[in-house]
């Protein structure tokens, strides 16, 4: 099982949405620092029943999350538009925590230094980046399919 760390979300429906995500590749999902919270309204309304069937972990202390992963023996792959990995180059065959950044900034360089790696999404076109929703479900089900998941 892959799991999501989410830090500083501030849109309700991301919320929502990252809830759906995660119950769809039976993810855990953890919301660190100010993250809004699931049970607000509009995030309730994008999660369409789904928070009920994720395990759903809020953690104000992103630092000792991130610690406490790591010394479960779990990579850390923070997520950048400027890496240098492209997300498909990665390997993700061992235990993996994927790691997003707040809507508007992404991760800080102090978040960024404790990633074991940082992985981009490569985009020809005119923006810097995507929706952070877009982002993970992309670098998501990369990693299933690396894995060999087959949806039957």
């Amino acid at each position: 099982m892959f799991e999501l760390v989410f830090d500083n979300m501030i849109k309700p429906i991301n919320v929502g949405v990252i809830i759906r995500l995660a119950c769809s590749a039976g993810c855990r999902v953890y919301f660190t620092g100010n993250s809004v919270d699931y049970k607000n309204r509009k995030a309730l309304l994008a999660a369409v029943g789904y928070e009920e069937q994720v395990d759903i972990v809020y953690e104000a202390d992103f630092e000792g999350l991130i610690s406490a992963l790591k010394s479960e023996g779990k990579q850390i792959i923070g997520t950048s538009p400027r890496a240098e990995v492209i997300y498909s180059d990665m390997r993700y065959d061992k235990p993996t925590v994927f790691v997003f950044g707040n809507e508007a900034k992404g991760l800080s360089a102090k978040k960024i230094d404790m990633m074991d790696k940082l992985i981009t999404i490569p985009m020809p076109g005119q923006i810097e980046s995507l929706n952070v929703v877009n982002s993970a479900a992309i670098i998501l089900y990369e990693g299933l399919r690396q894995r060999g998941f087959v949806n039957k």
